[in-house]
């Protein structure tokens, strides 16, 4: 988000282009108030999603809003890449990941260590799903959930280094692409 001064010239002049939107509309009453909550969510959310990357010395790329995803944003650190943050709409919180890509050379030491993955990644809070891709190779998918009310610095720091965890577990059962 780009930060600007919002002066209450700025905030009349919003206020109304809202209700000339509002007072357009054929909605009723209950679906524009849902507009505006999920309106005024996005915008909390966003603010405490990069408040909490500056803190912790990351930046966002990628930024994404679309009818499914509330907000989604790549995570990085310098030039390294350490996965994605999104939230859904009606999500009660954020699902911060990581995507290890498997070369179909890997699969069968994949195939012979999955279990060993699966169960070190869900002793730390990670959840992991395996999809393949067209070319024959693998993606892992690592997430994990953080509820909204308890997002803040020091449990975004945990999950990212949960993440990172599994990730380089990944790499040392099987090296990724």
């Amino acid at each position: 988000m780009t930060k600007s001064r919002f002066s209450s010239d700025d905030a009349e002049s919003l206020r109304k282009k809202l209700f000339r939107v509002i007072n357009a509309t054929d909605s009723n009453v209950g679906e524009v108030l849902k507009a505006l909550a999920q309106c005024q969510a996005h915008i909390e959310n966003r603010m405490l999603v990069e408040q909490t990357f500056k803190e912790c010395g990351l930046r966002t790329t990628g930024f994404n809003v679309n009818e499914h995803l509330e907000l989604y944003y790549d995570i990085a650190q310098g030039e390294h890449e350490l996965g994605y943050i999104a939230k859904g709409w009606d999500d009660p919180g954020f699902r911060v990941g990581q995507i290890v890509e498997v070369s179909k050379w890997k699969i069968a030491a994949l195939k012979d260590h999955a279990y060993t993955l699966l169960k070190y990644c869900a002793t730390r809070g990670i959840v992991m799903t395996i999809k393949e891709n067209d070319d024959d190779s693998v993606e892992l998918q690592m997430d994990s959930v953080i509820y909204s009310d308890g997002f803040n610095k020091k449990v975004f720091i945990q999950v990212l280094r949960c993440l990172g965890e599994c990730a380089e577990k990944a790499n040392s059962l099987f090296g990724s692409t």
